[in-house]
């Protein structure tokens, strides 16, 4: 009699996993020893890496198609046009990128400044060992908050009152303007520089640089990163969803 032999599958096959997706994250920091701790730590956990040295660097690789599923943003980047509040400002509310902010800066002002602008959450680097990094970006990239932002913001009543009258003076300020000065003022609280207000708004570089003095003299500030740092601690409205839905990569 014959012997029939079945023929199974190779084992593997059976067993094989399932590709896990690698997922990519945007990283916002002037300093390149940060940026390669953070692409290091991320590595192992199928997270690739974008290094961006500006806000403005940030928002150019987005405009050439880049798709990012998180970013991670300083505050301070001095030598910016666009520094980390306003870059998270842009990517959430533009284009849908979620964002931790991971710096040295404690001041509650700034901090609050950062979940109005839409951050997700907010790390201190001092505090930041890898394990602490790769917990807060996972939980972000599960479309989660990695904690309340607001819980671990202690504002002294000095820093509260600081707060409210920088607010009141700006709301004043913005009423006494004319309508064309708003609108430059909100170009500029986008990371907009002059030259590209003068392009949106068909207007000489002149004019915006008019613009511009009139809106610094009136807000009572000395130089135009002010503007960016102090306007943002007016919350944009709405729930804080982005103002337009994320295109799928």
């Amino acid at each position: 009699m014959q012997r029939i032999q079945f023929l199974h599958p190779p084992e593997h096959n059976l067993t094989s996993p399932i590709p896990v997706p690698r997922r990519h994250v945007l990283v916002v920091d002037d300093h390149p020893p940060i940026r390669a701790w953070v692409r290091e730590t991320l590595a192992p956990h199928m997270i690739d890496v974008t290094p961006a040295r500006s806000g403005e660097e940030a928002l150019d690789l987005l405009a050439q198609g880049e798709h990012f599923d998180a970013a991670i943003c300083d505050v301070l980047m001095p030598h910016a046009e666009i520094e980390g509040i306003a870059a998270a400002r842009a990517l959430w509310y533009d284009h849908s990128v979620p964002c931790l902010i991971l710096t040295s800066v404690q001041e509650a002002g700034t901090r609050l400044a950062a979940i109005y602008a839409g951050a997700m959450g907010y790390v201190l680097k001092d505090m930041a060992e890898a394990d602490v990094l790769v917990r807060n970006v996972l939980t972000l990239l599960q479309g989660q908050r990695p904690q309340d932002p607001l819980a671990s913001i202690a504002i002294s009543e000095g820093e509260a009152r600081q707060i409210a009258e920088i607010r009141a003076a700006y709301l004043r300020a913005m009423e006494q303007l004319t309508p064309q000065q708003r609108v430059v003022a909100g170009l500029i609280l986008e990371g907009k520089t002059n030259q590209e207000i003068a392009e949106r708004l068909v207007l000489s570089r002149g004019t915006v640089n008019s613009h511009v003095s009139n809106i610094l003299q009136r807000l009572n500030l000395a130089t135009r990163r002010d503007v960016k740092t102090r306007v943002l601690l007016s919350y944009p409205g709405g729930d804080g969803s982005p103002r337009k839905k994320r295109a799928e990569p």
